[in-house]
């Protein structure tokens, strides 16, 4: 959060991520071994962590991701309430004062379809799209050049508090692409690019039933600085397993990547940018989701920063929700 002031949040959270490496463990678990994907021209490559490859053509592709979509969420209607925001507090990835908060209805939808994500690899933060696509960052699924091999999801979580129980799982559940996956090899090593940093968990649980999900929305013509997002999810510099929130504006926009002034710490990696409403009239109503937090302040850059959803991210994510 910026010094100056700034409107009060008061209608939902919005899941932040934070640092530029926004997991809190970054021991390096040895994963499965996997030939590199080789991408097909025009299309999107997916790649699991036991090897599975599917390649949607680029026609699907296309098919899949026109340059403005959008999909609304499936969840109960949710009352605004008044929040105030905290003094300044420091804290990892925190621009100015603090103003994160933390959240007080963790079981209530939205803030119910946004899960803590623990992994061999550490934690990080995801949130549901369907009855059960837990969609994260691509480096909290693949990272350092291995997979995670273990996970364990808890939507809605507040400390001990765990309303819609866990799902848990392994290596065949978790996604990326070839574009992250043949590029990354861990934070600021090889060709790594965060204009790929998405992924996915194809959970072997129907957990979206319980929490609701999230709509989603992008408009490729559409410019988004100075427009007001929400980030929210379990930051590793508070209580093991709560949630926190904070709002702010958007700095600057590349086509695949979208700064903000929201403040986040490491373990938010994964967490929704969101807003009530599509900011592109029409797409989307409800609580809906355009980016994906996956860094914090980084070299020159004052502001943290996710990727942005796209025809290519929308395919991946798309292509999972139709998925039996």
């Amino acid at each position: 959060m910026r010094s100056h002031g700034r409107p009060r949040k008061i209608s939902t959270l919005v899941l932040a991520l934070a640092a530029t490496a926004a997991m809190i463990s970054t021991a390096l678990v040895p994963g499965t071994g996997v030939a590199e994907p080789r991408p097909r021209p025009g299309g999107v490559t997916m790649v699991n962590g036991v090897g599975r490859t599917i390649t949607l053509p680029a026609a699907a592709a296309a098919a899949l991701g026109s340059v403005a979509a959008g999909h609304s969420g499936e969840g109960v209607a949710f009352t605004a309430d008044d929040r105030t925001e905290p003094g300044p507090v420091g804290g990892d990835s925190v621009i100015g004062p603090d103003g994160r908060v933390p959240e007080a209805h963790p079981a209530d939808y939205p803030w119910g379809a946004i899960a803590h994500l623990e992994t061999d690899k550490g934690q990080c933060t995801g949130f549901m799209l369907s009855r059960d696509v837990l969609v994260t960052a691509g480096h909290c699924v693949y990272y350092g050049g291995s997979w995670v091999t273990s996970y364990t999801v808890t939507p809605g979580r507040g400390g001990s508090y765990k309303p819609f129980g866990s799902c848990t799982g392994g290596a065949a559940d978790v996604w990326a692409t070839s574009d992250w996956v043949g590029t990354s090899a861990g934070f600021g090593v090889g060709s790594y690019s965060p204009d790929h940093d998405y992924g996915l968990i194809k959970l072997p649980c129907d957990l979206g039933y319980s929490t609701g999900w999230f709509g989603w929305w992008y408009n490729t013509a559409e410019n988004l600085v100075d427009q007001y997002f929400f980030v929210e999810g379990f930051p590793g510099d508070k209580p093991y397993g709560t949630m926190w929130w904070d709002a702010d504006y958007t700095y600057s926009q590349t086509a695949n990547r979208l700064w903000y002034w929201v403040d986040t710490a490491p373990g938010q990696s994964g967490s929704p940018v969101y807003h009530l409403d599509s900011t592109s009239p029409g797409l989307c109503r409800g609580w809906c989701v355009t980016g994906i937090h996956t860094y914090g302040v980084a070299g020159t850059n004052p502001a943290n920063s996710g990727t942005r959803f796209r025809p290519a991210v929308m395919a991946f994510i798309n292509y999972w929700i139709a998925q039996p």
